[in-house]
């Protein structure tokens, strides 16, 4: 294992600043075999049933699969309290967007265990991809950072849906506006052995470009950067011919949006209030998407 340093400046909230204390943050290796097994299975217990978690051999094959020439993209961290302790999983994939200019730290999973939510933990986990991204990025001329990151859309009668929406805001992300880029991430069953036919999630696409938090419009390269890396890391485990119409039709609706940039939305900062999540509404979304 390796540990992600993580410094105060990179941490959001006090709360977060005061948890560096509490956890140290992992990232495994290929030794890691018994450690994989359990953050796996806490990954599977929570994100497995809803199909928004890749089958084990696919993240098996990323961890463990890799050649020694191939680039590591793909990322497993693993938090711990003061007692060793597994407290939160996050896993992440890391990729250069030659095209944009740009890194992008795609936020695939996190997990914060019940008994560590509410500590500023959560904060950490946000941050902990970003010493990964900042180490790519300095060998890729300083490319600019996009960290990407898949959410619900709210639910009115799910607070929880909510309540993530807001942690990420006060972590500095924003929400693409829907309408300029209706994204939706394919079906990740092994298609080849299910008789129905394919069933994608439609999602929010939520950015934080670091550097720029006060930024109300992101380039349009990054946001076709955000589909095109995201995608390229379901390619390795989804079927093309599932996957293009998706593609196809988040990036027409991008290139049909006017001008050379998109909206960004700034996310509410109280899970109250209904009215500022109007864009971000289930059903909005949803009607974004063709009918299936």
């Amino acid at each position: 294992m390796e540990k992600i340093e993580l410094l105060p400046a990179d941490v959001a909230d006090e709360k977060g600043r005061q948890a560096l204390a509490r956890y140290t943050i992992e990232e495994l290796g290929p030794e890691d075999r018994a450690t994989f097994d359990d953050a796996y299975a806490l990954l599977d217990a929570e994100f497995g049933a809803r199909g928004e978690l890749e089958r084990r051999e696919v993240i098996e094959r990323w961890l463990f699969g890799r050649a020694p020439s191939d680039p590591k993209t793909y990322y497993l961290l693993v938090a711990r309290d003061r007692d060793g302790r597994i407290a939160a999983v996050r896993d992440c994939h890391v990729r250069v967007a030659q095209e944009a200019k740009a890194v992008v730290a795609y936020l695939a999973h996190v997990l914060v265990l019940a008994e560590h939510r509410r500590t500023g933990l959560g904060s950490l986990m946000r941050a902990a991809p970003l010493v990964v991204a900042r180490r790519i990025s300095a060998r890729s001329a300083n490319a600019d950072i996009l960290v990407a990151a898949e959410m619900e859309p709210v639910d009115p009668n799910d607070e929880a849906t909510r309540i993530r929406l807001v942690a990420y805001g006060r972590a500095g992300f924003k929400a693409i506006e829907p309408a300029c880029l209706p994204y939706a991430q394919p079906d990740f069953r092994d298609l080849a052995n299910v008789k129905d036919s394919a069933r994608p999630i439609p999602l929010l696409a939520v950015v934080r470009w670091i550097g720029h938090d006060d930024a109300t419009r992101l380039p349009k390269r990054f946001a076709a950067a955000y589909v095109e890396v995201l995608y390229a890391v379901f390619g390795t485990h989804c079927r093309e011919e599932d996957m293009a119409p998706l593609r196809k039709h988040t990036l027409d609706a991008l290139a049909a949006s006017p001008g050379d940039d998109v909206p960004l939305l700034t996310l509410p900062a109280d899970t109250k209030d209904l009215a500022a999540f109007a864009p971000l509404v289930r059903e909005r979304v949803l009607g974004l998407h063709p009918k299936r």
